[in-house]
């Protein structure tokens, strides 16, 4: 069944977690895409990541219409943040084949990432981790990944590209568990902001989102 998850964590925030087992052909049927978004779809050429991109959107759509929201499809701003087109409210979208996810708050700024263990993250987690945050999480692959996806919801709740993994977003020290918290802070000239954030895992994917 592809809607493998969905949440509603309270009134104004809800997300759902895709499993993509369709086509492109059948992803499409699925989705309601704006202008923007049917332009943007020409230009990936790669089937993966075709379903990919479908596959978060069909579960934008269910979330959307699971909190009684008019879906119309999604349009970038200047930062090349999605934002659900025509209305007010907060979304973020991730995916990792074969899982997609989207969220949405009615209220704030939300982020949530899946994200599967890489080698590659050996080689660059002194890129995007502080010398402090390298000792505390050491080099267990799954505690990486969840690193990196919660910084990257962390990336997700701010909006803006011009953020340092490494100097701009801390997180506190966590232990990994197949399910728990991790709180993170975005450090700016005019000042620090501090979320917790919460994570589960699934087979071998993190997923972190924002909880408020």
């Amino acid at each position: 069944m592809p809607v493998f998850q969905v949440r509603h964590i309270s009134e104004h925030l809800s997300f759902c977690i895709w499993k993509i087992e369709e086509n492109a052909d059948l992803l499409k049927q699925k989705v309601r895409l704006s202008k923007q978004e049917r332009e943007e779809l020409k230009n990936i050429q790669h089937v993966k990541r075709i379903k990919e991109w479908l596959g978060a959107r069909a579960a934008l759509r269910e979330i959307s219409q699971a909190m009684k929201i008019t879906f119309k499809g999604t349009v970038k701003d200047e930062h090349k943040k999605p934002h659900l087109v025509g209305l007010p409210y907060h979304m973020s979208l991730s995916h990792s084949f074969p899982y997609a996810a989207a969220m949405v708050n009615k209220q704030a700024p939300c982020g949530i990432d899946i994200e599967k263990p890489k080698p590659a993250l050996f080689h660059v987690s002194n890129r995007f981790l502080s010398d402090k945050e390298l000792v505390d999480i050491g080099r267990n692959p799954g505690h990486l990944c969840a690193a990196w996806a919660a910084k990257e919801v962390l990336l997700k709740i701010y909006g803006r590209k011009k953020l340092s993994f490494k100097n701009n977003i801390r997180l506190s020290p966590f232990e990994l568990k197949p399910h728990g918290n991790i709180v993170g802070h975005i450090d700016l000239e005019m000042g620090t902001g501090t979320y917790t954030l919460e994570y589960f895992q699934v087979e071998d994917f993190v997923i972190c989102y924002s909880a408020v």
